[in-house]
């Protein structure tokens, strides 16, 4: 619901009303209820959202689902019920994309009227209506769901225009108007049946991207975890690093949990070509990466594990939702379709040779380095033919997961063209960290006392000429992933 603005009732078409206005705030009440400001951000946002979506896809239908809590603000903006909203999200977009109706634009967020999100897809308002209807009307929790639909041209279509009964009040399913607009019902009575409404069990959809993100989050605590790992920050050491430390990773992981999720239900939803999901998965990338450095203070632990894992996790939800199974090869041969040309789109045209662009452009520009771009596209072939076969040769040897962690790191730094390692250090600095993993390898790695002083002594090494390889702490984790979604555990 927007609130009552003139730039709004010139937009809302007359005659058509699904629920009545709210009254016209005072310009003092918008000034200081930060949820009246929250509304009429909404309207304006939903509103250009629409006409910005219609004007760029003329030609075929385009129409925005805006969901938002139906219930008192004191329980939305609880945060007690996001994770149900987020869900209901969820719903919306897998019925809309199951309907082969393309998805133009997903955003979920949460703001000071409690959790919001906005759905565009290419579909006609009323069948968009008809679908989110349907939810508010047979999902266990829809009750609680409000889900505005809004042409191309900023007309909301309502549920009068598909010849539906206004929706019932949640507590004595007369007309939630009336109930709402004299206050007929205490608070307290109110706040019950909502929680009431919530603790329904509800279809078990997401369930496997669900089990695909704890996963993921296992295997980057887990990464994040293992010791000693040279170079690296973990819990003993901040390695090669004066920014961060071991509770960074913890702070960034925690950030990014909700997202290997989500990055799953992108993967399962979408149907066609795997390359489709890049877009989405970008999108959704750059707002992990925004929870990422809110969470950090502004540094960079898990930017590029948000790429990798993101492809990977989207490739375990494709393989999911067509009754797979997620095994090592399939998953990383989709990530590869996904990606497929991305180098050579995102670095084949920039001319950084020098000292400008980023420092895997540069690289790309100098030398043909390719970096994780090159890693997807290939279908991780350093965690598929070499890091993933060590972790399950360690493990079956005996070796506990932290040892068998830091055997795979090993074998990582021998065949990654590391590009964090290149920046910091050059070919010089890869070269080392190369000749050092081989010697731990040969001591015997994790497995013998000369090994592990090998190890230790590469860490020492390591920090003293500032050489961080991140890039193979980021492959790390996808191998863990990898061997989790494969074992199940």
């Amino acid at each position: 619901m927007h609130p009552a603005r003139q730039a709004g009732n010139r937009h809302r078409p007359r005659g058509r009303s699904r629920r009545t206005w709210p009254r016209r705030s005072s310009h003092a009440d918008r000034m200081t209820d930060p949820v009246l400001v929250a509304r009429e951000e909404r309207w304006e946002r939903k509103l250009a959202l629409a006409r910005r979506l219609g004007a760029s896809h003329s030609g075929q239908p385009v129409s925005l689902a805006v969901l938002t809590l139906r219930m008192p603000a004191a329980l939305r903006t609880s945060g007690r019920f996001t994770e149900l909203a987020r869900k209901l999200f969820y719903v919306v977009a897998h019925e809309v994309a199951g309907r082969d109706f393309p998805i133009l634009h997903e955003e979920f967020a949460t703001g000071a009227d409690g959790p919001e999100g906005y759905l565009a897809a290419s579909i006609p308002e009323q069948e968009l209506k008809r679908i989110v209807a349907g939810i508010e009307t047979e999902h266990p929790w829809g009750e609680l769901a409000d889900i505005d639909v809004m042409g191309a041209g900023g007309m909301p279509f309502g549920r009068k225009e598909l010849g539906l009964q206004p929706r019932p009040c949640l507590v004595c399913g007369k007309e939630a108007m009336v109930c709402s607009a004299g206050r007929l019902h205490d608070q307290a009575l109110i706040a019950a049946k909502v929680v009431e409404i919530a603790m329904r069990p509800a279809p078990a959809f997401g369930d496997a991207a669900s089990r695909i993100g704890r996963l993921a989050l296992t295997a980057t605590l887990g990464e994040a975890s293992a010791a000693p790992k040279p170079g690296l920050v973990d819990p003993r050491s901040r390695g090669a690093h004066r920014d961060m430390d071991y509770f960074s990773f913890l702070a960034s992981a925690a950030a990014l949990a909700p997202w290997f999720s989500e990055f799953a239900r992108l993967g399962a939803r979408l149907r066609g070509e795997p390359a489709r999901l890049l877009p989405l998965l970008r999108e959704a990338g750059k707002a992990a990466e925004r929870d990422m450095f809110a969470a950090t203070c502004g540094v960079n632990t898990h930017k590029g594990l948000i790429f990798s894992m993101g492809l990977l996790c989207a490739g375990a939800g494709r393989l999911a939702a067509a009754g797979a199974f997620p095994s090592p090869q399939s998953c990383a041969t989709i990530a590869a379709e996904i990606v497929r040309g991305i180098t050579l789109r995102d670095l084949g045209g920039t001319d950084t040779a020098g000292r400008g662009g980023t420092v895997g452009e540069r690289l790309y520009a100098r030398e043909g380095v390719r970096g994780i771009r090159g890693e997807a596209e290939d279908g991780f072939p350093s965690v598929i033919q070499h890091a993933l076969p060590r972790l399950r040769a360690s493990l079956a040897a005996g070796l506990s997961m932290n040892d068998a962690m830091i055997d795979a790191l090993l074998v990582l730094f021998t065949v990654v063209e590391d590009t964090n390692v290149l920046g910091r250090a050059g070919r010089d600095g890869l070269a080392f960290l190369r000749e050092a993993a081989g010697r731990a390898i040969a001591c015997g790695s994790m497995a013998t006392a000369a090994g592990r002083a090998a190890v230790l002594a590469m860490d020492e090494a390591l920090i003293a000429r500032n050489i961080s390889p991140g890039g193979c702490a980021d492959l790390l984790a996808v191998s863990a992933f990898l061997h989790m979604s494969e074992t199940g555990s």
